[in-house]
């Protein structure tokens, strides 16, 4: 008898931003740091938009800029205006660099500890990309019993 396995791909909340559409929340869209990649500022710039209308240099890197303490794209219905073509930084939230590892921000974004691991590999991947794009040390991704643990420490 055969059995077949089917490996059903888990709904992926914070990649797609379902659950931020869902809660409303762009706290990570707001006094934005996020650092662009030569491809982000390319795939912004195909879309008509000129450089010095969402980027700032900061004499390292060029960094999304804020208008009234916001995204120059979030819109006022709290949805990003290029969210098709947004930075990879943007897409690989809620998983940040700390000490040269990608780690869950449990600290800033409410919904990071509904992260399921499968999901979070997926951004730690593309932070390492922006990493990788950059040419700086590429942030190493935790085993899922450490990231597991972080969790569990995070939503005590």
């Amino acid at each position: 008898m055969k059995v077949l396995c089917l490996r059903v791909r888990r709904e992926l909340m914070l990649i797609d931003g379902k659950i931020c559409r869902e809660r409303r929340c762009y706290n990570c869209c707001l006094e934005t740091e996020m650092i662009l990649t030569p491809s982000d500022i390319a795939r912004i710039c195909s879309l008509g938009y000129r450089l010095d209308d969402f980027a700032r240099f900061d004499g390292t890197y060029w960094r999304l800029k804020n208008r009234a303490g916001r995204c120059v794209f979030l819109r006022d219905d709290g949805l990003c205006a290029i969210y098709e073509h947004r930075p990879l930084g943007c897409r690989a939230y809620p998983v940040i660099e700390d000490n040269g590892v990608a780690v869950p921000d449990f600290e800033y974004c409410p919904a990071a500890h509904l992260m399921p691991w499968e999901e979070y590999v997926e951004m730690a991947r593309v932070l390492q990309r922006v990493f990788e794009e950059l040419g700086e040390p590429v942030p190493r991704i935790l085993r899922r019993s450490e990231f597991e643990e972080l969790k569990r420490r995070a939503t005590r």
